[in-house]
């Protein structure tokens, strides 16, 4: 029996549609990937326009503050001073202040509050390479390194806020002096990322109990981690310079 011209069209139909409903499909795809990458870097520029409005340059009296800050939050016994740096270390970096999504995690040892807190300028290309700048505290015996360390990883953070790099530059804080586990929590929580330290930098001169337990978590040997201990600071002119050297030797890090 011969096809009819209804059935002959209603079969050209079904073939169009065969052929042009995945094609649709894959350039509907590719219009909505589009519009959200679109809409995805003009949210990102717009951080960080955002962010380079708080931008605050290096000074002096702005390091000052943060180490009288400190000192008085450090001064308080260990159960209330772990959880106010972290506080004060949360909300003096958060959006509104300097721009920075600030991550706290928070865990308990005994009856502690503990926290890893960091910030970082996301790399725009190689995003899980990480370069670190990291701050060990808690150690009682190192009280005026460890202030000092904190407020320079503080107002540097001021400094750069909203640059941008290849690589990203991750800020921290980590009270290994009150639990050495507390890097290994850091670390983990990048590895399960996928993400890959290339560069530590450890502030305050570090212990050598420290520098073993961050040569174990970041498990140089089969990584290929680099770290390096920086210099100890004690008074606001040498953090002050210390930082403004810093500065310079991350962003180069990550370009």
């Amino acid at each position: 029996m011969s096809d009819t011209p209804a059935s002959t069209t209603q079969g050209r139909v079904i073939r169009a549609a065969l052929i042009i409903f995945p094609f649709g499909t894959v350039i509907l795809g590719i219009a909505s990937f589009g519009i959200w990458w679109t809409k995805k870097v003009k949210v990102e520029e717009r951080g960080y326009k955002y962010a380079l409005a708080l931008r605050r340059d290096l000074t002096e009296a702005g390091l000052q503050r943060h180490v009288d800050i400190l000192k008085d939050v450090m001064a308080q016994p260990d159960s209330q001073k772990i959880p106010a740096v972290a506080a004060y270390l949360e909300s003096s970096m958060g959006a509104e202040n300097m721009g920075y999504q600030v991550r706290r995690v928070r865990f308990q040892k005994e009856s502690l509050e503990l926290a890893n807190v960091d910030v970082e300028l996301t790399g725009k290309t190689r995003f899980r390479e990480v370069v670190l700048l990291l701050v060990p505290y808690g150690d009682p015996a190192r009280l005026n390194a460890e202030v000092h360390s904190i407020a320079l990883l503080m107002s540097l953070a001021h400094a750069i806020t909203g640059e941008a790099g290849s690589q990203t530059l991750r800020l921290a804080v980590v009270p290994v002096g009150a639990e050495k586990g507390a890097i290994e929590r850091f670390v983990s929580a990048a590895r399960g990322k996928d993400e890959r330290f290339m560069q530590v930098l450890v502030a305050g001169a570090p212990s050598e109990g420290t520098m073993k337990a961050l040569n174990e978590a970041f498990r140089v040997q089969e990584t290929g981690t680099v770290i390096t201990a920086l210099p100890e600071t004690v008074d606001t002119p040498t953090t002050l310079a210390a930082a403004q050297a810093l500065k310079g030797r991350l962003l180069k890090a990550v370009e």
